[in-house]
């Protein structure tokens, strides 16, 4: 499956540094969290219904995601301008509120087919379901938007950074088992390295409160190195199986095409090769403290149509890509699914919140609002590899003092 990578391999535990470590809660504290969200729902007039999706499988490492569901016309409600509402909820919800209009909840199962979504509050919402032919499309889609957004740098980045958020890492190695099953769903595909791996995550999350910290930690670490290979051998598989199908294409006569997001940074190549894609991801990250991911030239043509489209987002990812690669017949489901994230960015911008601007920004942050321009202004520059290598060399001093 893979060859090893010397970096990798020779960085050691004694090399990071861990912090934010997993708090011990139980279920009733989940539901005492969502039983406030409830309450303050109750009290705010703009809300038209709450939902979660996901599940709790492991009460202290599971978190709440929340989508919130605002009546039409209504303003951005206050206590929905922070993203928990207390100390509970702070460490439980761990990702930024969703806030979407009705129909774009009508609309979810266009974006996350799989998820199963629960109503804790307020009217219930009539979820269009696709149809079976529809489904394999999204799925296929769907995968692509989360190899664009997290594979490998979920894991290589932080793995590089050496400064390893333990919660968060948790939460991301888990996710790399959902999109195993979705690909599976798409093509009947899987791997035996996938399903040890995958339960290897799954034995680590339910049995971490009750090992001690050193062989954790241990495992923990381990897990993160192994998800680089696993993370990129899933692109090698994926990449083959988008490009059986010629349409899925882009004819590009450039060797690689670059997206740079506003974090998102991406290089798509031809012939790409796992081995050396990772060699040249960390070659470039240890010269300039800032990260690319650099992935098949196979996935680019889902931004190409996302870019054709008309839209904030669109114009985003257009003026963001090295190439114009404008595509006049665009599938129907991938048209419908860039007009959904681009009515969730113009909605975001209209009520001038700094929670996720949509489900799948590529680095895209709400533009109006003297916060959002502050924010998005920190983004910018903290981005640069002036500043990134600075911050790193202090992170170094800072490791070995």
């Amino acid at each position: 499956m893979k060859n090893k990578n010397s970096y990798i391999e020779n960085l050691k535990k004694d090399d990071v540094s861990f912090y934010s470590y997993p708090v011990k809660y139980g279920l009733k504290d989940y539901e005492r969290v969502l039983d406030n969200i409830r309450s303050k729902a109750k009290n705010t007039k703009e809300i038209l219904s709450v939902y979660t999706f996901g599940h709790v499988s492991v009460p202290g490492i599971s978190d709440i995601d929340l989508i919130f569901v605002l009546k039409s016309g209504s303003r951005l409600p206050h206590f929905l301008m922070k993203n928990y509402i207390d100390r509970d909820s702070n460490y439980l919800v761990f990702h930024p509120f969703f806030i979407i209009t009705e129909d774009i909840m009508k609309n979810m199962m266009y974006i996350y087919p799989n998820s199963n979504f629960v109503k804790i509050y307020g009217k219930e919402i009539e979820i269009i379901g696709p149809s079976k032919s529809e489904l394999k499309k999204i799925k296929a889609y769907l995968t692509t938007d989360v190899i664009l957004r997290h594979f490998p740098v979920d894991y290589l980045y932080v793995l590089l950074s050496k400064s390893l958020n333990v919660r968060m890492i948790l939460v991301r190695l888990n996710a790399l088992g959902h999109s195993f099953r979705v690909f599976n769903d798409i093509a009947g595909f899987n791997k035996r390295e996938w399903m040890i791996f995958s339960k290897r995550v799954e034995n680590l999350r339910k049995n971490w409160f009750r090992l001690n910290e050193k062989s954790r930690d241990a495992e923990l670490f381990d897990l993160l190195k192994e998800a680089v290979y696993i993370s990129m051998d899933f692109v090698e598989e994926f990449s083959s199986f988008l490009s059986k199908g010629k349409n899925s294409i882009i004819s590009a006569k450039k060797q690689n095409i670059i997206f740079k997001g506003n974090k998102n940074r991406i290089s798509f190549v031809k012939d790409w090769n796992k081995e050396r894609a990772l060699n040249q991801m960390i070659s470039h990250f240890v010269k300039y403290k800032n990260f690319y991911s650099i992935l098949p030239i196979s996935l680019l043509k889902q931004l190409c149509c996302y870019s054709s489209a008309d839209g904030r987002l669109s114009t985003y990812i257009r003026r963001r890509l090295s190439v114009q690669c404008m595509q006049s017949n665009i599938d129907p489901i991938i048209k419908k699914r860039i007009q959904i994230l681009n009515k969730q960015v113009e909605y975001a911008n209209k009520l001038k919140h700094s929670h996720y601007p949509c489900f799948f920004p590529l680095g895209y942050k709400t533009e109006k609002g003297l916060k959002n321009k502050l924010i998005l202004a920190f983004i910018l520059i903290t981005s640069s590899s002036l500043f990134r290598r600075i911050l790193f060399s202090f992170r170094s001093l800072f490791r070995h003092h």
